[in-house]
Parts: structure tokens; C-alpha cells; sequence
């Protein structure tokens, strides 16, 4: 009974994982697109900055050993 607590946990903190990831990957979609339209703004590169610190903490959830898999303006 213990390994089905266990288990039912697991899956929780997985699908918890799963949807922190779907919206960090959907604000790095949102602030590529972003700074796309707005180069020319004064806050160009605070945003930028922004995408680079959402991409890493992105990449370190995925493969916390790994490297990011995406060119940083794909």
C-alpha cells in the first residue's frame, strides 16, 4: 500500500514538473516574440536578459546535466 502513496506522489511531483515546464517554455515563446517586435525599445536588453535567465532555469529542469538543446534565438 505504501509503494502506491509512493507512487501516486511521484506522479504528482512528475505532472507538477511537466506544467512548470509547459509555462516556462510558453514565456520564453512569449519573450522571444516580444523582443522580435520591440528591438528598438529602450528595455531591449532587460528583456533579453530575462529570456536568457527563463532559458537557463528552463534548461536546468530538463537535463539539470545537460546543455541547452535550443540556439538562444531559435
Amino acid at each position: 500500500m505504501a509503494t502506491d502513496a509512493s507512487g501516486a506522489r511521484s506522479f504528482e511531483a512528475d505532472a507538477e514538473r511537466e506544467r512548470t515546464l509547459d509555462r516556462m517554455e510558453a514565456r520564453m515563446e512569449a519573450q522571444q516574440f516580444f523582443l522580435r517586435a520591440r528591438r528598438a525599445s529602450p528595455r531591449f536588453e532587460l528583456w533579453r536578459h530575462d529570456l536568457r535567465e527563463t532559458r537557463e532555469t528552463w534548461t536546468q529542469l530538463v537535463d539539470p546535466d545537460g546543455q541547452d538543446p535550443t540556439p538562444e534565438w531559435s
